[in-house]
Formats: structure tokens, C-alpha cells, sequence
């Protein structure tokens, strides 16, 4: 990396450091900018918007699960052998991600609600998750035209809206696991390997 490299990557390791530990809210630019070693006016130059920072880290975190999905979508797996490889991916990818990209995603939900972002910003972060929605879809499609996978179209409906649900909560779970459990009961990975089960048994349940 050059040295224009070398600083913006400092500026992001010290963006995230900040943000998952303080939130996005209470993380000025000018605390990035100390934390990086840098002016503040650099940082603007480099991240205009604190924004831009925020979209850069949680792109970053999402981009980090695509290669499991799309390797999965790649194999000789038949439909449904790759729904269940993705769930396996949803599950692990989540329970050995660090503490930063967990709560990075979970404090961008919470930012975005009270704190409109551009579209065009918000776009950006959009074709992301559409491209693992897609991994999704085709693995699903695939299924039923190879009769590995036994739904009608309504049915399909909500087992993408299961698949969607069983993200969140997988996220959340991993989330809240960072508190202790006398606060807030977190279920065993185990307890979520079984409601997989059950969404694989929908998946086949003629």
C-alpha cells in the first residue's frame, strides 16, 4: 500500500475501534482523527461525511460473509444441500465474527433509524445484502427445479421471509451475547442448529 493507502486504512481502524466502542452518535470526527494520528481536516478530506465512514466499515462486514455464499452457489451441491450449507454459514459466520463487525452492524441499525442517510449512500450498502439475497433466491430455485426442494410459489414467499427472519435473529443472538446472560438469555448455538432443522424440514415437507 502507498502512503495515501496506509493512512486511510488508519482512519478506518480507528473509525471502527470508536464506533463499536462509543457508537456511532457519540464518535465526533475530530475523536476518529485523534485515535488515527491524524488532523481532522485530513480526515475530511479523505471522508467527507461521517457517513461515508460509517457505509465504507459496515460494507466492509457485510462483503466479509458474500464469499461463503457465493462459493456455496458455485458447488456441484444440489438446491437443497445449498440452503443448508448457507444456514451452516449464517450460523458460524455470525458466532466466529469479532465483536466489532456484530456490533457494528447492530449500532448501524439503530443509527440509520434516527438519523436519515442519503440514498445514494444507502444504495451502496443495499446491493450488498441484494447480493446475498440473490445467493439465497437461486439456491431456492434450484432446489425446486431439481426436486430437492419442495415448495409452490406462495410457499418459496415464506421461506425466504423465514430466511430472513432467522438472520436477524442470529445477528441479534450473536449481538446480545456480548451482555451477560442474567440480563439477557441468550440461546445455545446448538438451540439455533435446531431451528434450522426445522426450516430445512419446510424446505422438504412434502
Amino acid at each position: 500500500m502507498n502512503v495515501k493507502q496506509v493512512k486511510r486504512q488508519k482512519m478506518l481502524v480507528a473509525a471502527k475501534h470508536l464506533f463499536t466502542e462509543n457508537g456511532f452518535e457519540r464518535t465526533s470526527m475530530q475523536k476518529v482523527a485523534d485515535e488515527a494520528g491524524v488532523g481532522v481536516a485530513t480526515l475530511f478530506r479523505y471522508f467527507p461525511k461521517k457517513e461515508q465512514l460509517i457505509i465504507e466499515l459496515v460494507i466492509e462486514v457485510i462483503e466479509g460473509m458474500l464469499p461463503h455464499f457465493e462459493d456455496i452457489n458455485e458447488s456441484n451441491r444440489n438446491g437443497y444441500e445449498k440452503m443448508e450449507a448457507i444456514l451452516d454459514s449464517y450460523i458460524d459466520y455470525i458466532f466466529t465474527a469479532n465483536r466489532q463487525a456484530v456490533t457494528l452492524l447492530e449500532n448501524f441499525e439503530y443509527y440509520v433509524t434516527y438519523n436519515p442517510i442519503e440514498d445514494e449512500l444507502i444504495n451502496t450498502i443495499r446491493s450488498t445484502y441484494i447480493r446475498i439475497g440473490r445467493c439465497v433466491n437461486e439456491a431456492i430455485n434450484q432446489g425446486i427445479e431439481d426436486g430437492s426442494i419442495s415448495l409452490s410459489g406462495e410457499e418459496k414467499i415464506t421461506a425466504l421471509t423465514i430466511m430472513n427472519l432467522f438472520g436477524i435473529a442470529i445477528k441479534k443472538h450473536a449481538f446480545t451475547s456480548f451482555l451477560p446472560v442474567e440480563i439477557v438469555p441468550v440461546p445455545k448455538k446448538q438451540e439455533l442448529v435446531e431451528v434450522k432443522k426445522i426450516i430445512l424440514n419446510y424446505f422438504k415437507k412434502n
